[in-house]
């Protein structure tokens, strides 16, 4: 990021032949440590950091737990009966435990690691991918809105740290967003959220992507700092 520079998501992509790909679990914070390390060594600088990693169940049975009762709500809605949910009873503590370790924990875990780098580069951005899930009061496994409203606080007591090294902060809480993680659940659970928003389909990918773009830009998102912004289609406002 080039001060002054303005970025479009081509541009952000434009030199891929100097990617480098590290893969590790960012559960695991000696391995966060050494992949920031690693980027140090053979980059030498960092100007953004995005959160992205995030899991929505922890493991395929608790996945497919969540479909049937997707399922079973939107057959009670249509004969006029008010869904029930039981997850709170249906939640083990290795399973809470181990959504808040990857989307909360992840996080700290990185941005720790992100800091030291981008106050050596005199400044940069981190955006952190939340969910409208921790704004919006809604009938899921309580381990995911938890974490990603976990993500809210961690983005602004950041913020409020890391401003006066010229380091801007801030947090996406996206809504229903078209990916393989939302094609996980049944269609006619999909088409019918997608009929409680105000806009009613699912956002892109590419949508979201030139949001973060726009925050990690110094022009446009120079004055931007401890913000949540939520492209969620009106389903929370």
């Amino acid at each position: 990021m080039s001060e002054g520079a303005t970025m479009s998501l081509e541009r952000a992509f434009e030199n891929q032949e100097s990617v480098i790909t590290i893969p590790l679990d960012v559960s695991d914070s000696a391995a966060v440590t050494a992949a920031f390390e690693r980027v140090d060594r053979e980059l030498g600088r960092l100007d953004i950091l995005v959160n992205s990693a995030g899991i929505n169940a922890p493991t395929p049975e608790a996945n497919q737990r969540i479909v049937d009762a997707n399922l079973k709500a939107v057959d009670d809605m249509r004969k006029g009966r008010t869904p029930r949910f039981d997850y709170l009873e249906d939640t083990t503590d290795d399973e809470f435990r181990r959504v808040m370790e990857v989307n909360l924990f992840g996080q700290f875990y990185t941005i720790r690691s992100a800091v030291p780098l981008l106050k050596r580069s005199s400044g940069g951005a981190i955006v952190n991918v939340s969910s409208v899930a921790a704004l919006a009061g809604v009938a899921i496994p309580l381990y995911y809105p938890a974490s990603k409203a976990g993500v809210l606080g961690l983005t602004r007591a950041a913020a409020a740290e890391l401003a006066p090294y010229d380091i801007r902060v801030n947090a996406i809480a996206p809504g229903s967003v078209d990916t393989p993680l939302m094609r996980q659940q049944p269609d006619e659970f999909v088409q019918f959220l997608v009929g409680t928003q105000r806009i009613p389909r699912l956002a892109t990918p590419r949508e979201v992507a030139e949001m973060v773009v726009f925050l990690c830009d110094d022009e446009t998102g120079g004055f931007y700092t401890g913000q949540t912004i939520s492209p969620n289609g009106g389903i929370h406002m």
